[in-house]
């Protein structure tokens, strides 16, 4: 008699802690929901493909009437939830965003909430409260179900975030200051960048390896490129003699090049310089441009210098650098029959009797990047010591940008569609912003730099390009 009376005084209090349970958690409506749903017709059945549509859609319809970009379902995000979600421990949230941003690193900013109830339709409910809450920065959207209590329960765990795109110079060019996100090159490393398009040039670091893996810059319509593509094959029109050697004709486009590019200070230098005018901005100039304007900075002569050395078939590469405790610097070097020669492209007038060979003149020289019309060059190692070697494969990396950093085809996606008016329940829910030690580092790439540079005679009021032959040199 003890024991029955002990068996069902146990069997009570279950069913008192069940019913406690069910009326805290607000199961009951539920509960009341799930007894219809298995008593009607299998048509008219809710499924877990339509909660998910439905949820998608709860979240647009709030967004639109707050005239908010609505959110995209993001398929990579799913697969993942998919994957994860029956091994996630739901009781901190905290850590599951923790989780979240680990396994999809594009993602910057995470908003995680979850929910459970024995009906979809009434799970669907417990998120319109959330729904209605302002989260404009978010961009992207998945669910993931599982079941609970052997079944009798749904569980929904829904991620917002905002997937941030793949950054490249286009994308820059039309963003304000938004973060954009990129894997480096070097050691795959995942991160985060927050540029801002008022600085016209810059060098992207990886926050893990410390490793530059590109330079970009602006042109002078404001559109930001990568630094090799500034140079285009371009060359002016000219005439050489049969006879000239691969040294003669260096030194014939390189003095026409100085004689007729009047150095002109660039005024995103160094902020409140005297050069600089307010409605000026710091912009690299295209090699026909420089012939047209007939002025331009150190980068900007550079490349004009390059691109027609190029075009006659020499082996030349701009380098971006300091130049002693003056600063930055741009210049180039040129490789004929293995004789590396540096040339200053805002040097006075190059005397074709005494050639700057590299390995003479250079040691003041200490280039930080390189690139020529394909690739850009970056040192193998962020802490090595320079040595003067230009070209070596054990001292350069080479990186194509255009192949090596690309696109997110998952941003193009477009959002699904449907339409529910649900009730509001409570649910729990945490976020999280991206850990500031993934964030890359820029550096300024600007190389100007007017204080040590002897600009010899320039010829005043000159409309059109006049190329300087230098008379061949004796035997």
């Amino acid at each position: 008699m003890n024991r029955r009376i002990i068996s069902w005084s146990i069997a009570s209090a279950v069913l008192l802690a069940g019913g406690v349970a069910v009326m805290k958690e607000g199961w009951l409506d539920g509960w009341k929901m799930r007894l219809s749903e298995m008593t009607a017709s299998p048509a008219s059945q809710y499924s877990a493909p339509r909660f998910r549509i439905d949820l998608v859609d709860q979240f647009n319809y709030a967004r639109m009437a707050e005239k908010t970009p609505m959110l995209r379902v993001d398929p990579e995000m799913e697969a993942w939830l998919e994957r994860e979600f029956p091994q996630i421990d739901t009781s901190d949230l905290n850590k599951v965003t923790e989780q979240v941003q680990n396994g999809m690193p594009r993602y910057y900013r995470v908003s995680v909430c979850s929910a459970s109830s024995p009906s979809l339709r009434e799970l669907l409910q417990r998120f319109h409260e959330y729904a209605h809450r302002a989260q404009p920065e978010m961009t992207h959207m998945a669910v993931a179900l599982r079941p609970r209590a052997s079944g009798l329960m749904h569980e929904a765990l829904l991620v917002m975030g905002q997937r941030l795109r793949e950054f490249t110079p286009e994308a820059l060019s039309t963003s304000g200051d938004e973060p954009f996100f990129s894997s480096c090159v070097h050691c795959r490393q995942p991160h985060f960048m927050k540029l801002s398009n008022a600085r016209r040039s810059m060098a992207l670091e990886c926050p893990k390896c410390r490793r530059k893996y590109a330079v970009i810059a602006a042109d002078s319509a404001g559109k930001f490129r990568y630094v090799n593509e500034f140079l285009t094959g371009y060359a002016p029109p000219s005439v050489f003699p049969k006879n000239q050697s691969r040294v003669q004709q260096l030194f014939t486009i390189w003095s026409a090049v100085n004689a007729n590019c009047r150095y002109a200070n660039d005024p995103g230098a160094k902020a409140g310089s005297s050069f600089a005018k307010k409605d000026q901005i710091d912009s690299w100039q295209f090699a026909d441009e420089t012939q047209r304007l007939q002025r331009g900075d150190c980068e900007d002569s550079s490349i004009f210098l390059a691109d027609w050395l190029m075009s006659r078939g020499f082996q030349v590469r701009v380098a971006l650098g300091r130049y002693g405790d003056l600063g930055g610097h741009a210049w180039c070097v040129v490789k004929i029959d293995d004789k590396e020669y540096l040339i200053e492209s805002t040097e006075s007038r190059p005397d074709p009797t005494d050639p700057p060979l590299a390995s003479r003149v250079g040691s003041r020289y200490v280039p930080e990047v390189l690139f020529d019309r394909f690739a850009l060059y970056v040192p193998v190692s962020a802490n090595r010591a320079w040595k003067g070697d230009y070209w070596s494969a054990n001292t350069w990396t080479r990186i194509e940008p255009r192949t090596e950093l690309g696109g997110d085809p998952i941003l193009t996606r477009a959002p699904l569609g449907a339409a529910l008016k649900p009730l509001s329940k409570s649910l729990l829910e945490a976020s999280a912003t991206a850990d500031p030690s993934r964030l890359a580092r820029t550096s300024f790439a600007s190389p100007a730099s007017p204080t040590f540079l002897n600009l010899g005679d320039i010829p005043p009021g000159a409309k059109d390009w006049t190329q300087t032959m230098m008379p061949l040199r004796g035997p």
